[in-house]
């Protein structure tokens, strides 16, 4: 066995062809077209009965509406080598008054859907304000091939580092309650705040509002209203 050999980390996929490399930083001005195509794919499963098809002016909006929110690193990105395949947007009270609204209500503003989206009963979407001690997840995004894998997992762990990282006891995301990805968050520790119903011409739709504690206060503040209830 050679030295190089020796110094290098068990393959994961068994088969010798490389090491799998993948990490989370802040997104920087030259991932900015990938993040808003990431985020445009998100919006247009969400909301995609009102604003139409994804396209390029979508993701322009996205980009330009991206560009603030690159001084306060709110915005992570995930990479496999020099890929991005993943990103996390987050809000607090102090970037959401620095950056002003978020991706989602900057994009349904553009493109004057904001009544539409009401009327589809999306809006508590658009317009959650996070409390003081939240952090809220506005937009997690994965390319579909980079899904299953644990990726998920990793880049809402990086969230709640930067979420501690700003002093906060708890992490809040919309979530559709018939959604696969829904037992990710459960397994992260997440727990149903409250549930909305919305209507599209496919039928109602259940989305619920995910909050989890991060903090030693906040778990104890839970342990206490488990006792309660």
């Amino acid at each position: 066995m050679t030295n190089d050999s020796k110094k290098r980390p068990p393959d994961p996929f068994g088969d010798d062809e490389g090491v799998l490399d993948i990490r989370c930083r802040p997104a920087l001005t030259d991932d900015l077209p990938q993040v808003a195509f990431l985020a445009a794919g998100l919006l247009n499963r969400i909301f995609g009965q009102t604003m139409g098809p994804a396209g390029w002016e979508i993701q322009e909006i996205l980009q330009d509406a991206l560009k603030t929110r690159l001084r306060f690193d709110c915005t992570w990105v995930m990479l496999e080598g020099n890929t991005v395949i993943g990103m996390i947007d987050l809000e607090t009270v102090e970037t959401r008054r620095l950056n002003g609204i978020p991706l989602p209500r900057a994009l349904a503003n553009e493109l004057d859907l904001m009544e539409k989206i009401e009327g589809a009963g999306l809006l508590p979407l658009l317009v959650h304000e996070p409390a003081p001690d939240e952090v809220h997840q506005a937009l997690v995004a994965l390319l579909p091939g980079s899904r299953g894998e644990g990726r998920g997992t990793l880049l809402l762990m990086h969230g709640a580092f930067w979420a501690r990282a700003q002093g906060k006891d708890w992490m809040t995301a919309w979530a559709r309650k018939e959604d696969g990805f829904l037992p990710v968050y459960e397994r992260r520790g997440y727990f149903v705040e409250k549930e909305v119903v919305t209507e599209g011409s496919d039928g109602s739709e259940k989305w619920v509002l995910l909050k989890r504690p991060i903090s030693s206060p906040a778990h104890k503040i839970l342990r206490m209203k488990e006792k309660e209830g």
